[in-house]
C-alpha cells in the first residue's frame, strides 16, 4: 500500500500554507458540515484532515473532533489553527487505510475529494475497513467526491486548462495554476500534471500527482462490499438528491443493515 504514501509526499502536500492559499475559493461546504455535525455528532472523525479547513466549521457546532491526516507539514499547520479549541480538537498522524484509534465516532467524514486518492479499490476497501470499525451503530459515514465528467478526463493530451489563481502567501505575487490529464479507462486513473506560473517565471513549479475517478455505480458497490447501507445520495451540499446532472456525489451511509 504506498501509492498513497508516495502522493502525500509530493510538494503540494508539504507546503501547508501554500495549499491554503491557492484553495481560497472553497467554502461552499463549510455551512454544510457544520450542519452535519451538529446534526450527527458530538464525536466526529475527519480522515485526510489536511490543513484543518473544515475542522473549524465543525468544532464552532460545538463537537469534539478528531483529524487523521498523513502529512507531518499539514498537522503542524492545522493544529496550529486549532489550538484554542483545546482538547475539543485532536489530531493524528496516519494513514485511512490503516488506523486504529481504539473508539468509535458519531460522524465519520471524508471531504473534499480526498477519497480520491485511494487509487485501487483494494485501498478504498482498506479504508472503509478501518472505517468499520471505528463505527457504532448509529455513526453516519459521509464521503464528498465529484463525478467524474467525460469533458474533463477526455481533454487532448498535452492540452493546458487553467485550474486555478492565488496569491503567494510569502511573495504577494499572484500565481496562474493551468492542468494538463491523462486519463486511462482501464484503470480509471487520471494522471494530473499542475503547472504554477506568474508573471516573471513560468512554470516555476510543475507536480505530477494521480487521482482514481470513482463512478456512482462503483461508490454504491464499494460501499455495500465493505459492510456499509447508504442512507442518502446528495448530489449538492444542500442535499439535493444524487441525478445525471449532478456534480458531486454525497454519499450518507451507516455500518451494517
Amino acid at each position: 500500500m504506498s501509492t498513497l504514501s508516495t502522493e502525500s509526499g509530493l510538494p503540494i502536500y508539504q507546503d501547508a500554507a501554500r495549499y491554503d492559499a491557492e484553495h481560497w475559493w472553497k467554502t461552499d461546504d463549510l455551512t454544510f458540515w457544520e450542519g452535519l455535525a451538529g446534526e450527527y455528532g458530538p464525536r466526529v472523525l475527519e480522515l485526510a484532515a489536511g490543513t484543518g479547513r473544515l475542522a473549524l466549521p465543525i468544532l464552532k457546532s460545538g463537537t469534539t473532533y478528531t483529524g487523521l491526516e498523513i502529512s507531518q507539514a499539514f498537522l503542524k499547520h492545522a493544529r496550529e489553527k486549532l489550538a484554542l479549541f483545546g482538547q475539543r480538537a485532536c489530531l493524528v498522524q496516519g494513514d485511512i487505510r490503516d488506523f486504529h484509534l481504539d473508539e468509535t465516532f458519531d460522524l465519520i467524514l471524508i471531504g473534499f475529494n480526498a477519497f480520491l486518492h485511494l487509487l485501487t479499490e483494494e485501498e478504498a476497501l482498506a479504508a472503509l475497513a478501518c472505517i468499520r470499525e471505528h463505527c457504532h451503530e448509529g455513526t453516519r459515514l459521509v464521503i464528498d467526491i465529484f463525478v467524474p465528467d467525460p469533458l474533463f478526463l477526455y481533454r487532448p493530451e498535452g492540452q493546458r486548462v487553467p485550474a486555478k489563481v492565488y496569491t503567494d502567501p510569502q511573495t504577494g505575487s499572484m500565481v496562474n495554476v493551468e492542468e494538463t490529464n491523462l486519463y486511462d479507462p482501464d484503470t480509471e486513473l487520471n494522471h494530473l500534471r499542475w503547472y504554477y506560473s506568474t508573471d516573471e517565471k513560468k512554470d516555476f513549479l510543475v507536480i505530477d500527482f494521480t487521482l482514481r475517478m470513482y463512478f456512482p455505480d462503483t461508490m454504491d458497490r464499494l460501499l455495500h462490499d465493505a459492510g456499509f447501507r447508504v442512507v442518502d445520495k446528495w448530489g449538492k451540499y444542500d442535499q439535493t438528491p444524487l441525478s445525471e446532472e449532478s456534480e458531486l456525489q454525497i454519499y450518507v451511509a451507516q455500518a451494517g443493515g
